[in-house]
């Protein structure tokens, strides 16, 4: 019955809206359109209507001149199979573009994850390579099954940062006993250092947040773990429901303005969608480099990695910098001159001894531009080769 329900709707939905494209016509009679919602889930929804994706619905029933029935049911583990492929509601305004059991429309916002610290730490944090991350208390939502940890959790398990504080969320059986603005509270009491959020609750949660906090956004993807950090947000209907997908992707087109305005009222933070891609360059060898660059790691791994890591990654010293991010454009870009008067005289009172005494001045320069072409980001960890290695090899096969 359920299915049979769901068709008529959405081909009342389609027809509805042809029609209105004919000057003149006559509005439809009014019908329902179904939401699957939460109803304790701020800012996304709640059982008073009171979150961005009601106020959407609205926006939506209303262009369809139709009447918003929500179907109760909260977003946990199963919430797919006892909403929306169980018949009982026909869309969920939001679900990441591409959710396999479910069909997508086009996007109409975009967000990632943000670091969520207090503004008056005197920190910044800029990315997850940052060394500072190893000193601080870092609040994440878990869910405690490795598999089901979020990206950000996953992303600092394979930088070796362990010891997370985990927030609990919407997979709780009881969905009030962890509020979602708690993970952002801790953060505003000092109870946690950073905490790393998705970005809609990041948004909300913070204006309303008793202290000032800064939001820092973290990339689409992660280079190390894999994980993205970026999602495009869509409405989802049942895969057999085409009619009804094509009449929300018309909905949407039309009424991107209305919905933007009330993500920018629940401050959602929203960023730009990915540029088309383009035709791939020839893939490069991330190891091959110069004689010069090379004989920059031979120093680096005899003398440097100690105290500032293996790979130029993850320094070992408290005292010791990421010298990528100290010769990067994006954080101390230290240039060429100033990295080797540091090196050549050292820094006594941090326990940096003066490299005079065991390196010459283009042992140093070729240092240089070992940490530059890592900082870059074109020469991946591991022992890189010169051309004239790969000549030798191809010489010596038979």
């Amino acid at each position: 019955m359920h299915s049979t329900r769901g068709r008529l709707t959405g081909a009342m939905l389609v027809a509805a809206a042809t029609v209105a494209l004919v000057a003149g016509a006559p509005p439809r009679p009014p019908s329902d359109l179904r939401v699957c919602a939460d109803p304790y889930d701020m800012p996304f929804s709640n059982n008073q209507e009171e979150g961005f994706e009601n106020k959407i619905a609205h926006v939506v029933a209303r262009d369809l001149n139709a009447t918003v029935i929500n179907y109760w049911w909260p977003s946990r583990r199963g919430v797919l199979r006892n909403s929306i492929l169980g018949g009982f509601c026909d869309v969920m305004i939001q679900a990441p573009v591409g959710l396999d059991p479910v069909a997508t429309t086009q996007p109409y916002y975009r967000s990632t994850y943000y670091f969520v610290y207090r503004a008056d730490r005197g920190f910044t944090v800029r990315s997850l390579d940052d060394t500072i991350l190893k000193r601080l208390k870092i609040g994440v939502n878990m869910i405690g099954y490795d598999y089901t940890n979020t990206p950000p959790a996953h992303a600092l398990g394979s930088r070796g940062i362990v010891g997370l504080v985990g927030f609990g969320n919407f997979l709780n059986p009881d969905p009030k006993a962890d509020h979602p603005e708690d993970i952002i509270n801790a953060v505003a009491k000092d109870s946690i250092d950073v905490a790393i959020v998705w970005g809609p609750l990041a948004g909300y949660w913070v204006k309303r947040a008793p202290a000032s906090l800064a939001m820092v956004a973290l990339p689409d993807s992660d280079a190390v773990s894999g994980m993205p950090f970026a999602f495009s947000m869509a409405m989802a209907v049942r895969h057999r429901d085409k009619a009804l997908k094509a009449t929300l992707d018309s909905v949407i087109d039309r009424r991107r303005g209305e919905i933007t305005e009330i993500l920018r009222q629940y401050n959602v933070p929203m960023i730009e969608p990915r540029a088309a891609a383009t035709p791939a360059a020839p893939a490069r060898d991330s190891l091959l480099v110069s004689d010069s660059i090379y004989q920059g790691w031979k120093w680096w791994h005899v003398y440097c990695f100690r105290c500032h890591g293996e790979d130029a990654m993850n320094p070992i010293l408290p005292t010791a910098p990421d010298l990528r991010w100290a010769v990067s454009p994006s954080g101390a870009n230290f240039p060429r001159d100033s990295f080797f008067i540091t090196a050549w005289n050292g820094r006594p009172p941090k326990g940096m001894p003066a490299w005079n005494v065991l390196l010459d001045s283009a042992a140093i320069q070729e240092i240089y531009l070992y940490v530059k072409a890592r900082s870059d980001g074109w020469l991946k960890p591991g022992r890189p080769h010169r051309l004239s290695d790969l000549q030798q090899q191809k010489t010596k096969s038979p």
